[in-house]
């Protein structure tokens, strides 16, 4: 009786053995794209006038007695997976392989290169947490999979690590130039006429320095962990402080706080943002949050990597993604008087919120 008519009919086809298969090597995708990136696929071919065959590429990997068999597999996953395309030349003997639009983020130069995400993600010390979801969800001091699995923190784990941190902080410098410029390109009125702007957790200074480019009148400052500002990038114009956001905010009109509160709780965030609204002027100041803003239903293209995303914070840093709703309840309990959300060309969304 507790079951539906539907469910006890549904017939379970080839199609759904095989959504569960993919789904559990789904690290496969992962780990093939990390050795892409080790072993410098994209770099080669983009040095090779674009494009390159397997005994070429075989030639070229650093790697002795390449096994050309292996090789050719690993390639042909690559191009499963929309990084590589294939064409056959010399009447379909040889193959011959290019970079796709995503395969170019795998180039160690590229303006927008995700190669130190991809190294960063997939290192052993960061699979390692996922193995502790289940344990994750019980009540307990330890609040993530990651402090579980690794006896720290994430943000202890990366202030002891030095590489890891350094690795960290060019895994989301690389993510933030893409973000910052479609951040600069679709909200530009947003920005015009601020007088201060101050980029809490901003990491190197990529943000602010692409910021500061477009909107020359502002004075920009990056406020971030005494640690990370250590090795930051060098602005002449651009001033750099260092602190706890939990302890203090430095005062601007404005506060841009890109990819920050997605990583604490609710009560954390709540904190952060009053100190946000205490810090910039009633009248004239705003706070700018990017954030994604879920649509848990959404058909969208990039639910699925919202979604994951979410599953991350929850892994990772006991932070979450959040909803529409979600956003309005968190700025209303810090005492904000309203707020809007604007979509932009990102997984993230802009919310500005008013004191």
């Amino acid at each position: 009786m507790g079951s539906s008519p539907a469910a006890e009919t549904q017939e379970v086809g080839i199609k759904d053995q095989a959504h569960l298969w993919n789904i559990i090597y789904g690290f496969a995708d992962s780990l093939v794209l990390r050795c892409a990136v080790e072993i410098g696929i994209a770099d080669i071919i983009k040095n090779n006038n674009g494009s390159i065959t397997l005994a070429q590429l075989s030639s070229k990997l650093p790697i002795p007695n390449v096994n050309s068999e292996h090789l050719h597999r690993i390639l042909r996953y690559l191009v499963h997976l929309n990084i590589l395309h294939q064409e056959t030349c010399n009447g379909g003997v040889d193959k011959v392989y290019s970079l796709k639009p995503a395969g170019t983020l795998l180039s160690r130069d590229a303006e927008r290169s995700m190669v130190p995400m991809i190294l960063g993600m997939t290192q052993k010390d960061f699979m390692v947490p996922w193995h502790f979801i289940k344990e994750g969800l019980e009540n307990s001091g330890k609040t993530t999979a990651f402090e579980i699995a690794m006896g720290i923190d994430i943000w202890k784990y990366l202030e002891d690590k030095p590489d890891q941190s350094q690795l960290f902080n060019e895994g989301m410098a690389g993510e933030t130039r893409l973000l910052t410029k479609t951040l600069i390109e679709d909200c530009r009125d947003m920005f015009q006429g601020l007088d201060s702007l101050v980029d809490i957790g901003g990491g190197n200074g990529t943000t602010i320095m692409a910021i500061y480019k477009a909107f020359p009148g502002i004075k920009c400052t990056l406020y971030d962990l005494p640690h990370v500002v250590a090795n930051s990038h060098e602005h002449p114009n651009i001033e750099k402080m260092s602190g706890d956001m939990f302890e203090f905010v430095p005062s601007a009109q404005a506060i841009l706080l890109k990819m920050i509160l997605h990583d604490w709780t609710d009560e954390k965030c709540v904190n952060i943002l009053e100190k946000c609204r205490v810090a910039i002027p009633k009248e004239t100041g705003k706070v700018i949050i990017v954030d994604v803003a879920l649509e848990e239903r959404s058909e969208h293209e990039l639910t699925k990597t919202r979604l994951i995303l979410d599953i991350d914070m929850l892994v990772n840093t006991g932070g979450r993604e959040r909803t529409a709703d979600d956003w309005g309840n968190l700025l209303k309990r810090a005492g904000f008087r309203s707020h809007k959300i604007r979509p932009i060309r990102a997984i993230q969304s802009v919310i500005e919120a008013f004191p």
